[in-house]
């Protein structure tokens, strides 16, 4: 006999742990979220942690504006602190096309409220002399944004879904997905079948595999993103307080960890792929990238590397949608490198979604995932790869 459920949800990343924790406040039966490993285990572990409002896609904006508040206030909701460091994103511009793309951006982030600010090169000398700015054209600068930590926010959520009725069966692969009648699916597990009329997919860059179970193609691919950490540097040579700083031509970014400073930087062109293990042999060429920007970084010795997944969409932009021709199906998932900083709202929206049957917070119609089948799907080019 199968455990039934009234929604499950297949991964406990950002997506999946929101999405719980949104249904159980709205009391929506018994939720259960089935996960292969642990929670927190996949890509949201990997990941950066930013949160930032600059987007050239209304829909990134606003998804940010929504999810920023969470952050502000998690201690509040959530009883922890998640690390939150509004130290603000600043992104570099050295092309007089990339700049004009940030400017026009900008004045849209503008328009919708968000303080961003286009810089010139001697006002970025000036505020953060550790910075070499003479090949720069502009930045932009947002200071309400910064970082948070994937790992306490994600298993803050968890647990908060947990307390309010959500059960969360951790080891739980799903090996099969069987559509039975209206609205009735049932989820394979090694340890047994689950029965609901709602199975929301929140696998991350797994999602595509999750949705081939169900007969559903779901067009999300991995894509790696590497991270190299710094042993400690003195405050007085990049200051605690430094922004995200994004280097968009030369591929990498860097903010502080710590004591140290992480380097982020993901290859072009590179094929995509689940792998993990990390790439020593880019050091030397990601260090020659991060030295010519901060000279400060000459003689930082790199401690530790790890490679994270992003969940990569066409457009790269997230799908937030209920499966075309699959009744009761969703997907939350493909975020492209912005899931954890959207996932609070996300997973407020998914729950809208399924239980009143729209989302009414945001407008989530640029995220159905029927936008690829018209060929309604610009390319939210401020990602970051």
């Amino acid at each position: 006999m199968a455990e039934t459920a009234d929604a499950i949800i297949i991964g406990a990343g950002i997506m999946g742990a929101a999405t719980a924790y949104h249904l159980a406040r709205r009391k929506h039966g018994r939720v259960v979220v089935l996960e292969r490993d642990g929670v927190c285990s996949g890509s949201t572990a990997l990941a950066s942690g930013g949160i930032r409002h600059q987007y050239a896609n209304r829909i990134g904006i606003e998804l940010t504006q929504q999810s920023i508040v969470v952050y502000e206030n998690f201690a509040a909701e959530f009883g922890v602190d998640p690390q939150f460091r509004q130290h603000g994103y600043l992104i570099l511009q050295q092309t007089e096309e990339e700049r004009r793309l940030y400017a026009e951006s900008a004045a849209t982030q503008r328009a919708m409220g968000v303080d961003t600010r286009v810089l010139g090169p001697d006002e970025v000398r000036a505020r953060w002399p550790y910075l070499r700015a003479d090949d720069l054209v502009s930045a932009t600068y947002s200071p309400r944004d910064g970082f948070a930590d994937p790992y306490l926010v994600t298993t803050a959520i968890a647990a908060r879904a947990r307390d309010l009725g959500a059960g969360i069966r951790t080891e739980h692969p799903v090996v099969g997905i069987e559509r039975g009648g209206p609205r009735t699916t049932t989820v394979r597990t090694p340890g047994g079948d689950w029965e609901a009329p709602v199975v929301i997919i929140a696998a991350g860059c797994w999602s595509g595999q999750v949705g081939r179970l169900a007969g559903v193609e779901i067009p999300i691919f991995p894509r790696r993103r590497c991270k190299f950490i710094t042993a400690p540097l003195p405050a007085e040579r990049i200051p605690l307080e430094t922004p995200f700083i994004i280097d968009h031509h030369a591929g990498f970014s860097i903010r502080r960890e710590g004591a140290g400073v992480m380097v982020g930087y993901g290859r072009k062109g590179e094929a995509s792929t689940f792998d993990t293990t990390p790439d020593w042999a880019l050091v030397p060429g990601v260090a020659e990238r991060a030295v010519r920007r901060v000279p400060a970084l000459a003689d930082a010795e790199v401690m530790r590397a790890w490679v994270g997944l992003y969940e990569m969409t066409p457009d790269q932009m997230g799908i937030l949608s209920a499966l075309p021709g699959a009744d009761g199906l969703f997907v939350i998932a493909g975020f492209s490198g912005h899931g954890f900083m959207h996932g609070p709202i996300a997973g407020q929206l998914m729950a809208e979604l399924v239980v009143d049957g729209r989302a009414h917070t945001v407008d989530v119609a640029p995220l159905d995932i029927e936008r690829f089948r018209r060929g309604e799907s610009p390319v939210e080019v401020m990602t970051f790869v």
